[in-house]
């Protein structure tokens, strides 16, 4: 992906926030041109997540919406992810099992790459089929 822009969050934030009325506009014409494949960006996984806690932390938004928010962006034919699958399903972890994005995240690497064990005293992961969460 040598040469693509990067999209950071505060430009996915202004769009579904509309805080700056002027701003979202022209947040939402780059959607649009990412919509139609006019233009490619990619978003990196922490970026992703900055949006998922600025969501929750500072605009008080539920897991499913959050969820509902961003399932979109994976649809965008020019956003690109580096695995769109995991944030798709990262994003189902964290709305339909009600944990942390970071565990959410995490899990759904696991799966992705066949890991089913983790060390962890966090319990959120007992949530997750097919993970199997070990103590030390």
């Amino acid at each position: 992906m040598n040469g693509i822009k990067i999209i950071d969050a505060n430009i996915i934030l202004r769009y579904l926030t509309n805080d700056v009325e002027e701003i979202a506009s022209a947040c939402e014409k780059l959607l649009k041109r990412l919509e139609s494949g006019e233009e490619r960006v990619l978003m990196p996984d922490l970026v992703l997540a900055d949006i998922v806690w600025t969501l929750q932390s500072f605009y008080h938004q539920s897991h499913l919406e959050i969820r509902e928010m961003l399932l979109p962006l994976l649809a965008l034919k020019g956003m690109r992810f580096y695995s769109k699958e995991i944030a798709r399903q990262a994003l189902n972890f964290y709305a339909d099992k009600n944990i942390d994005w970071t565990d959410a995240f995490v899990a759904a690497q696991m799966l992705a790459r066949g890991n089913r064990q983790i060390y962890s005293y966090d319990k959120d992961f007992g949530r997750i089929p097919d993970i199997v969460r070990l103590e030390p």
